[in-house]
């Protein structure tokens, strides 16, 4: 946990009860750049089904290759990154990173 804010991008839920009530099954961010990419966030409102996620919230990080250029045809980006979740009941932020896999590697059939 952590009191600051994320450096690179802030992406606001206004109501998340709302969007989980909608019935997508996803959500994008903006594109925002950082390491000289073009990224997005992909929030699963209620879990990611493809990936066993049902009945929990899926938050992912993309890379948005249509607005990065100069990319090989075997392209690959190794990413070293954290998400941020803010906890409103106690004004911090929660840190996740995935322990097992420090670098996720982005290629064109993995591109989130």
């Amino acid at each position: 946990m952590r009191s600051h804010p994320p450096g690179h991008y802030l992406f606001k839920i206004e109501s998340f009860s709302l969007l989980a009530e909608a019935n997508v099954e996803n959500f994008k961010s903006d594109t925002f750049e950082a390491g000289g990419y073009q990224w997005r966030l992909v929030l699963y409102p209620n879990g990611n089904k493809r990936s066993n996620g049902s009945g929990y919230i899926s938050l992912y990080l993309e890379i948005f290759i249509e607005k990065t250029q100069n990319f090989s045809l075997n392209w690959e980006v190794n990413v070293d990154f954290k998400l941020f979740v803010f906890d409103q009941i106690r004004d911090q932020y929660l840190i996740i990173k995935d322990m097992e896999v420090p670098v996720r590697r982005f290629y064109e059939m993995k591109k989130e």
